[in-house]
């Protein structure tokens, strides 16, 4: 009786696992491997939206500082117009004392110099000196509206830009968020099909055990060691490992784009010293080797981590949304290990979310750190 329903449990746990298996479809770590490539995939096919937003910024920046431009000469224009009006309302009192009142109220009435009926009586009371100012004050009017109209055209150029800007990082962003929610939905899933593989190997195996036991203790007593001579299931394999390439990592465990703007001009008259891989706001950031970190913030960079790796050089992660729990000043570090997320900090504020990366070979100055990322990440 014993073995008969130690047999039921036996055959009740196999059905499960076979109604389980068949329930949805096996995610193998092929499968997973293979979802980790289309999200690569789908970060390089973003190279040109990349380049074109990058080439945006740049843009962008330039108007910034024609605008400044532009704005520091429009006060001075106004400056100028206003030491002329002084001496053109001078003048007016000097018609008034020829001409009368009337003609003195419609110039100081009047928006624009040339809106004042200047008749050639009035005008032939003028001195020639007289008429080099009234025409140096028409001429410095003309400027003044020119710098203006000027000045209004590029803040609408900009403000146009801006909008551009906005509404490419939504797009990119929202193909990487894309990309990466459907990879990581994946693993999600194969993690929770091998935690239930695992749970019906330990039922099965309890139950053979079971089975073994019943069937001993009716014929004798059970040997020294508990009698599990049970062959027992190969461990599930583990979950696929984060993607490295020869002992090294792209620094974004994630969806991300980018494009080599190393050099490229910054604000305030600074180069571009790295590359800005961009993703959604709190992607993973990793170790792109193992090593020792330092943290620190500061008003460009906003959050910060400075790797000191193993090999000797030195890697600068900036903009972070914040740190990993557990990562510290001096924290070792392996790998892939993960130590912060993706953000915008700093002087990024207004920007994409994006971790700026600089690589420092030996700790000395900076080199271009596209291709080196490029191999790790694309």
């Amino acid at each position: 009786m014993k073995r008969i329903i130690v047999a039921a449990v036996v055959l009740a746990a196999t059905l499960t696992a076979t109604s389980t298996a068949a329930g949805a479809e096996e995610i193998t770590p092929d499968d997973i491997a293979a979802a980790e490539a289309h999200r690569r995939a789908v970060a390089a096919d973003l190279a040109d939206a990349t380049a074109e937003y990058d080439a945006a910024v740049t843009r962008n920046l330039e108007l910034q500082h024609e605008v400044r431009i532009a704005s520091a000469e429009l006060a001075l224009a106004e400056q100028n117009l206003q030491s002329g009006r002084a001496e053109a309302e001078q003048i007016a009192k000097n018609i008034y004392m020829e001409a009368g009142a009337a003609l003195v109220t419609t110039l100081l009435d009047a928006e624009t110099i040339n809106e004042v009926p200047l008749r050639e009586s009035y005008l032939e009371t003028l001195s020639a000196s007289g008429e080099a100012t009234l025409s140096r004050f028409t001429a410095l009017e003309d400027a003044y509206l020119e710098q203006r109209a000027r000045l209004q055209d590029l803040v609408a150029d900009q403000e146009e830009v801006v909008a551009q800007l906005d509404a490419m990082a939504a797009s990119i962003l929202g193909q990487l968020a894309t990309a990466d929610s459907e990879y990581r939905s994946l693993v999600a899933d194969y993690e929770a099909q091998e935690a239930e593989r695992a749970r019906l190997a330990e039922e099965q195996r309890l139950a053979e055990l079971a089975a073994a036991r019943a069937a001993t203790s009716t014929t004798a007593a059970p040997p020294s060691g508990g009698g599990q001579g049970t062959t027992q299931p190969p461990p599930p394999p583990p979950p696929a490992p984060a993607p490295s390439s020869g002992g090294m990592a792209c620094p974004v465990n994630g969806a991300v784009t980018f494009t080599d703007t190393y050099g490229a001009p910054r604000s305030g008259g600074r180069s571009h010293q790295g590359v800005d891989m961009i993703a959604a706001n709190g992607t993973p950031v990793v170790a792109i080797e193992g090593g020792v970190v330092d943290l620190s913030s500061s008003s460009l960079g906003g959050i910060t981590i400075w790797l000191n790796g193993n090999s000797g050089d030195e890697y600068y992660y900036a903009h972070l949304d914040g740190y990993a729990s557990g990562i510290g000043d001096g924290t070792s570090v392996s790998v892939g290990q993960l130590i912060g997320y993706v953000g915008n900090t700093g002087n990024a504020a207004y920007t994409v979310s994006h971790l700026h990366f600089e690589v420092h070979p030996g700790g000395g100055g900076s080199v271009n750190p596209t291709p080196l990322v490029s191999s790790l990440c694309f």
